[in-house]
């Protein structure tokens, strides 16, 4: 064998340990988010990334025959990088995340140090494969190809789907406030981006503050758009920042605080934050919503201020801005001139304890009672799970995600007089929140809802449909087929939830109220304890690609078999 040949083996069994690291990583990975909490330490986390990417370098070494002492020798090499930088980390010189960054690099280069140190046992011997591996693992492939694939298009479908833009091109103008702005009272705005937004987080706090009667209450957008919400729930933008200046200019009155939603990817981000700190430095009161709190983080706002959000995005926006002080287990951090919320319907919250300081704890007490919200501590913070992902957790959502049967096509009946947080409801929670469907907004044209928004049908009829929900007590019964959510005086939510549970399954029920951050033991949830219909479908295709890959490596087989008989 020619030098050059030599080295190039060398090379490609580095490149081999180097994919089976990362595939240690990512698959044993997956294993941890389901099993362990989501705020590790830090230095726990780095330890537990090493010991991933190790293992799976190990097993590829074992497979291709290395002995176990020269599969010590790589693991230290993989390891000690990591070890040695912690001490730094633990005396506070150095960040985690430079831990993350130098000892992903000296761990590469240790791995390469070992090989050339002992490289004639890299360069000359061939490792080679048994040939029953190549058989078991490719009809392992196979058979889990059909469901991964089915997985792939369901899941790619449903999450693409949550935010997109309507394809037909409507012109509506907003409904517009009535009675007309009152310089004499506080005025809130609620920020909205072309990308979309989380409807849950918007119109929670929209209501609480609208339906109060005492605040002048704004969605506004960077741009003049007809902006998506979750579930695709089209909602027109009372005003552009630009309106609002001028709105506020002629009654020489400012703004009193900005709510800022979790906001779906906005390519006007930098206008949005030179924005929000404009009106921070004017005096405006800044509250973030759930991942709201990015859009806040990123404009600096939350530098060097405890904060919260979602329990499913603390992890990372813990790794993405270090200067806040990430806390969770709160429905809310009031810092004075910033307020952050935990996920979605802590959002209420936030909405109320904005009432408490622009009005008084009486309206807040009163806009409580009217959204049925059980869960207001005046003048306080009530407390939140710690939560984390749990393995039923990735069951849940693996199953709805991927094979869920339905009914997955539905309509969402628009009425005038809903009210927002049961629009709410219904968009959200069947999609985002759940991944059974996705919704579809029916109407014959935009509708004004409880408060004065302005939405925006997709569809004129629930043709091709598979169910029709009209929610909102405002709604006049008697629709054919029609399923009427809201019947008494009680939390939005808890129809939806409990529908969810009756029509699903009760797992799905829990998994979409622990995601919208909602205590639900005193909401009555029946219905099947498990996925069993998207569970069948699962292990039928499994089987399905089990039987295609024994039935493929047989008929190989007898081709070869016929050729060597020749």
């Amino acid at each position: 064998m020619t030098q050059t040949k030599r080295w190039l083996r060398f090379g490609l069994h580095y490149l081999e340990m180097v994919v089976a690291m990362l595939a240690g990583m990512l698959l044993l990975g997956l294993l941890w988010d389901a099993v362990l909490p989501g705020n590790l330490r830090t230095d726990v986390d780095v330890l537990i990334m090493a010991a991933d990417m190790t293992l799976g370098m190990a097993l590829w070494m074992r497979v291709r025959h290395h002995a176990w002492p020269a599969i010590a020798e790589m693991s230290v090499a993989m390891i000690a990088p990591f070890l040695l930088l912690l001490v730094p980390y633990w005396l506070g010189v150095i960040s985690g995340h430079l831990v993350m960054t130098i000892g992903h690099v000296l761990m590469f280069v240790a791995m390469a140090a070992v090989m050339l140190w002992r490289r004639e046992q890299y360069l000359n011997h061939e490792h080679r494969l048994a040939p029953r591996w190549f058989g078991r693992a490719g009809v392992v492939l196979v058979a889990l190809l059909v469901p991964a694939s089915v997985s792939g298009v369901n899941t790619a479908g449903k999450f693409a789907g949550l935010y997109a833009a309507r394809a037909d091109a409507v012109t509506v103008r907003p409904a517009g406030n009535q009675a007309g702005h009152d310089p004499a009272k506080p005025t809130v705005a609620l920020l909205v981006s072309g990308g979309g937004t989380n409807a849950g987080d918007l119109l929670g706090p929209y209501e609480v503050l609208a339906g109060s009667g005492r605040v002048n209450t704004y969605v506004v957008s960077p741009g003049a758009r007809l902006v998506p919400l979750t579930g695709g729930l089209d909602l027109v933008p009372d005003l552009t920042f630009g309106e609002l200046d001028r709105l506020l200019a002629e009654g020489r009155d400012t703004l009193d605080a900005v709510v800022v939603p979790a906001l779906n990817h906005p390519a006007e981000l930098g206008a949005i934050t030179a924005w929000l700190r404009r009106q921070a430095a004017a005096g405006a009161l800044a509250v973030s919503v759930c991942a709201g709190a990015r859009t806040l983080a990123a404009s600096g706002l939350l530098d060097g201020r405890p904060a919260t959000s979602h329990w499913w995005r603390l992890p990372e926006l813990r790794a993405g801005y270090r200067k806040v002080g990430w806390v969770g287990g709160r429905r809310y951090v009031d810092d004075g001139e910033v307020i952050s919320t935990a996920g979605v319907l802590s959002g209420i919250d936030g909405g109320l304890r904005v009432l408490e300081r622009l009005v008084g704890m009486d309206a807040a007490r009163e806009a409580a009672r009217r959204v049925h919200w059980r869960h207001y501590k005046p003048g306080a913070s009530g407390a939140v799970p710690v939560s984390g992902w749990e393995p039923a957790d990735v069951a849940v959502v693996a199953l709805n995600s991927s094979y869920q049967v339905g009914p997955s096509a539905i309509g969402v009946r628009l009425v005038e007089g809903t009210g927002e947080l049961e629009l709410a409801s219904a968009f959200a929670t069947y999609t985002e929140h759940s991944m059974v469907g996705r919704t579809v907004a029916v109407g014959e044209g935009p509708i004004r809802s409880r408060h004065g928004l302005t939405f925006v049908p997709r569809a004129r009829d629930a043709g091709g449909l598979d169910r029709l929900l009209v929610p909102g007590t405002a709604a006049v019964r008697g629709e054919a087929g029609a399923e009427y959510l809201h019947t008494g005086a009680e939390f939005a939510f808890d129809p939806v939830l409990r529908d969810l549970a009756r029509t699903y399954d009760v797992p799905t029920a829990r998994w979409a109220a622990k995601t919208l951050e909602y205590p639900v033991m005193d909401v009555d949830l029946r219905g099947s304890g498990w996925l069993w219909p998207a569970t069948i479908v699962a292990l039928a295709l499994l089987l399905l690609g089990a039987a295609a890959a024994v039935a493929g490596r047989r008929a190989v087989r007898w081709a070869l078999g016929r050729r060597g008989s020749r």
